[in-house]
Formats: structure tokens, sequence, C-alpha cells
């Protein structure tokens, strides 16, 4: 018997990118103007920021993608308020699939579509590193790192062509099975955290506020989040903390005091060990790139 192959069709295919960053602006950050021949992609991580555009204005809030067209003329600049962390992607798609961004721009991506962004900005990160433009591809990369990110950003872009432009909210994830037990729990842990941050936060705390042993606290939010929960305590003090220093509402001693730190020496340390700077030299940097984009 002969089989006769049948070739898989491909609607959208990415096969060019030009510029892949996660970037941390502050929070009176500005940008010029700009406009290419090529796809890009804005997705909002963290924060917010407001983008004028050819189509239109619009403000982006955490959890937000802004699709931009080639040759469609766009600024970012932020809010004010919140200082917004932002993945952006520029690619070149030459797909007919592609015109239903042309009409359809600001998408609020549920925990499918979030779920693969999370890997996409991983496999960027293995893949490229934090190089903006060109793009230079890392030594000693994971095996098929450029594929698996073509992959996830091919797939982000069908799942919202799929799903296309809804108002309605996103259902919420269930929880009637252990995995989503174990989410469940670690969105509320994580809950606590966030509003308990300028305190000393410790595990007999959280096992005894959330009737858990410490041992099963900790595997299923590790399980969950990937990192145990004193790294990600430390973790998103030291994120809290370069939000506040963009955003210029505090001044280092201030900062320290609001997370918890024992010490403004302390705090000090902690950050570069995280951050590979001090709180000092990175409130520099920022202060420079803002000259920069003005």
């Amino acid at each position: 018997m002969d089989f006769i192959p049948y070739r898989l069709s491909e609607q959208l295919v990415v096969n060019d990118i030009y510029t892949c960053f996660y970037f941390e602006m502050s929070n009176r950050q500005h940008y010029n103007g700009e406009s290419h021949d090529f796809w890009e992609l804005v997705y909002v991580d963290k924060g917010e920021v407001n983008a004028d555009t050819q189509s239109g204005y619009y403000r982006l809030n955490q959890g937000n993608i802004l699709i931009h067209s080639p040759n469609e003329y766009h600024q970012l600049e932020s809010t004010g308020k919140k200082a917004p962390n932002l993945f952006i992607v520029t690619f070149r798609c030459d797909n007919e699939a592609m015109t239903f961004f042309d009409e359809h721009k600001l998408f609020r991506i549920g925990h499918a579509e979030h779920a693969v962004l999370a890997r996409l900005m991983k496999e960027s990160q293995s893949s490229f590193g934090l190089n903006l433009y060109p793009i230079i591809p890392k030594e000693n990369t994971p095996f098929a790192a450029e594929q698996l990110f073509k992959i996830y950003l091919e797939q982000l872009l069908i799942l919202i062509i799929r799903n296309g432009p809804s108002d309605k909210p996103q259902a919420p994830l269930l929880s009637t099975t252990t995995e989503n037990q174990s989410t469940h729990l670690s969105k509320r842990i994580i809950d606590y955290i966030e509003r308990n941050l300028s305190g000393k936060i410790t595990s007999d705390d959280l096992s005894a506020q959330f009737s858990i042993s410490k041992t099963q606290m900790n595997i299923q939010f590790k399980r969950t989040v990937g990192v145990g929960i004193n790294a990600y305590v430390n973790r998103l003090k030291i994120e809290r903390a370069k939000t506040y220093i963009r955003e210029e509402l505090y001044n280092l001693t201030e900062i320290s005091d609001l997370l918890g730190y024992s010490s403004l020496h302390y705090f000090s340390r902690a950050f570069k060990n995280s951050v590979g700077m001090t709180p000092s030299e990175y409130a520099r940097t920022i202060k420079a790139r803002n000259e920069s984009m003005s």
C-alpha cells in the first residue's frame, strides 16, 4: 500500500523578528513616535501605559496586548501613575490572516494566552537575552530555543485571532482539580504577601494563616509559581522597589522602610544581588534613559 502524505497548511508564519525586549519604564517616560514596515506586539506585564496611534488613543493596563500594523504611526508614554513593564516584539508576517489586526488592535488576554506568553518571554530570554537591535543570538542557548520562540509567537497570534475581539470578562480558573486547587492556594498566598509586603513574612505565619503545613504549602506554591515562597517574597520586594524608584515618589530610605528591610544597607545589598547594581545606580540608569528619550 502506498501512503499519500498530507502537507499540513500554515496560515500564519513568522520567520523574521527585528527587536525583542522586556522594558521597565519610569512613570514619566515618553517615547518619540515612530512607524516601520513590520508588525509590533506590545504586552503590558505590569503597570499602565498610554499609546497614541494612527488608529486611536489607547490606555493599556496589565494584561493588555496592543498590536501595531506595518507603517502605522504609534507613540508610547507613561501615564504618570503606575510605572509600566512592557514586553515588545517586532516581526514580519506576510500572511493574509494578519489583516485581522488591521481592524482589531487591543486585547485582554486570558489564561491560555498568558501561559503561551510566559513561555514566549522565557524563550526570548534564552535566545536573545536583553539585546534590542540588532538581534544577536546568545551563545550556548538551549536546544531549538529560537524555534520555540517562533512557535510560541505564532501560537499566541493564532489564539488571539481564534478568540476574536471580546469585551466579556475572562472566566476564572476552575478549582476542581488538584492542580487548580494549588493555583487557587498560591493566588491567595500571593495576595496575602502583596498586602503585607512591608512586614516580615515567614513560612510559619503563612502556614497558620492558610491552615496548611509548611512543607505542603511550599510544595504546592513552588509547583504552581516556579519558585519557593521565600524566593518569591524577595523577588517581589525587589520588583516593587524598582517600581518605586521609577515612580520617584519616595527616596531610597523610605523605600527600604516601606518594604520592611531592617536597614538601607541591607536593602542595597539585596537589591544589588538581584539586579546587579545598587538602587542608586539603577535610579541613575533610569534617569539617563529618560533623558535620552526626551
